[in-house]
């Protein structure tokens, strides 16, 4: 080898080298980027689609876990204005507007950060446009999903209130859980038309609620990469018997208790904090 082409061999390995030096940094920016402030930073989705009393009783529920709230909406996540967020929060309402105004580039970059290691949290609708799959009334749907999800969503149930019927249902709670940390045996929450969740069988998915009269998941949870996602088809955000939500519409329903101490379990392991 002439002296010309062991210079070039060498010039050549100092950029393969300074390559992968490059994609390694990139790759701790997206990960630890955004708790470097010190500040935690729920982006909560309030676009077309969400629910506003969803909208509402969330932003209540986050600050009340003394959290940032920022409202985002399709533009912002398209545009990738999102690096300092560390929890997408998703509500309820229609998920069609969710898969129709956020482009596949903005689903990609909602799947990158989930995965460098921020967190989802999907409530009824924003579950089932985390799946993979969601079948609404009879119909299956595929495109344009999130996708995170490894298995289907599917709603309403049923068996539980009758579409478009509304009203308390019981979760049974996975007590081998942090998110359960605290929690009783089984808790009410307001269901509204949302789903169960039924994963594939090489997923792994933990199951951390069921309806009790269907015994199918109401609660999720798993990894997505360095990331973590928690899906609920019932409303925990909103407090039937306050208010503090500052939701009047399900105040004739008992809660037996709030279900924020549940949510703020959820966000916590989302964060990857240690629950107490």
């Amino acid at each position: 080898m002439t002296s010309n082409q062991r210079m070039k061999l060498f010039k050549l390995s100092q950029i393969f080298l300074l390559t992968v030096f490059m994609l390694y940094c990139e790759g701790c920016f997206q990960s630890l980027a955004l708790i470097d402030d010190g500040i935690v930073t729920i982006g909560l989705y309030a676009d077309s689609g969400a629910a506003q009393s969803c909208v509402t009783a969330a932003k209540n529920m986050f600050e009340w876990m003394g959290y940032t709230v920022e409202s985002i909406d399709a533009k912002t996540i398209n545009n990738g204005d999102i690096l300092h967020i560390d929890i997408f929060y998703f509500p309820g309402g229609t998920s069609r507007p969710y898969i129709i105004d956020i482009t596949e580039e903005g689903k990609n970059k909602l799947r990158q950060m989930i995965s460098a290691g921020r967190g989802y949290i999907g409530t009824c609708a924003g579950g089932m446009f985390a799946a993979e799959v969601q079948v609404w009334r009879g119909t299956t749907y595929s495109e344009g999903q999130l996708g995170i999800f490894p298995g289907t969503a599917e709603g309403p149930i049923e068996e539980l209130f009758g579409y478009p019927g509304i009203g308390m249902c019981q979760v049974n709670l996975v007590k081998d859980h942090p998110i359960t940390e605290g929690q009783s045996d089984s808790v009410w929450i307001l269901y509204y038309n949302g789903p169960f969740f039924d994963p594939k069988h090489t997923a792994d998915v933990e199951i951390i609620g069921e309806y009790d009269i269907t015994g199918q998941p109401a609660l999720v949870a798993f990894e997505y990469g360095r990331g973590r996602v928690f899906l609920t088809g019932p409303h925990p955000e909103w407090e039937e018997d306050s208010d503090r939500d500052s939701v009047w519409y399900f105040d004739n329903f008992q809660d037996y208790g709030s279900d924020w101490p549940l949510m703020q379990n959820a966000t916590r392991w989302c964060l990857q904090e240690t629950v107490e």
